[in-house]
């Protein structure tokens, strides 16, 4: 028998105080929660229950190996809780289409980043000025700059703003002058 799974069953009837109602908690029959105690008392070697056909209660060796049975079962749920953990970071490929160079020179840096913190998350970039659509082109993101005007089944956030300026060089405004308006 797997001893943290006797642990668990001894625990159970201890808390409950009967092997009836471990078994009826665990959906065990009541001779295997007994077949669970003797297995942990003949690898001990030392009897953990007194039981007679009225009552059962623990011995004094019982007693502390009852408290570090709560302990190793505490311990291994948080073990075993890491791995849940563990689980829910991000993972998979992301497939994501951006402008060119808003998304070369201020997105990517953060997705890089991203993908740093999560190895498991493949990203799959691509740098594209026209608005795509999502779900035909397989894409689960579309960073955007403007409005989007009215496109059905797109969702658009503000995520940040991105101050815009007009600039010319000095040859240009040597050749047309400077403009009054954009």
């Amino acid at each position: 028998m797997d001893r943290l799974t006797s642990m668990a069953v001894f625990v159970k009837a201890v808390d409950l105080g009967s092997f009836a109602a471990a078994a009826e908690a665990l959906g065990l029959s009541g001779p295997m929660v007994g077949k669970h105690v003797r297995s942990l008392e003949d690898r001990l070697g030392v009897q953990l229950i007194n039981r007679t056909t009225r009552r059962h209660s623990l011995t004094e060796f019982g007693h502390v190996y009852y408290e570090r049975c709560r302990v190793v079962l505490a311990e291994a749920q948080a073990a075993d809780a890491l791995a849940s953990d563990r689980r829910s970071e991000p993972r998979g490929k992301l497939r994501v289409t951006m402008p060119v160079h808003l998304g070369r020179h201020c997105v990517t840096p953060v997705l890089l980043e991203l993908a740093r913190k999560y190895p498991a998350l493949e990203l799959d970039l691509s740098f594209n000025d026209r608005i795509i659509d999502l779900a035909e082109d397989g894409f689960d993101l579309s960073i955007r700059t403007g409005p989007l005007g009215d496109r059905a089944g797109l969702i658009g956030r503000r995520v940040a703003r991105q101050p815009m300026i007009v600039c010319a060089s000095p040859s240009y405004l040597e050749s047309n002058g400077h403009p009054e308006t954009p």
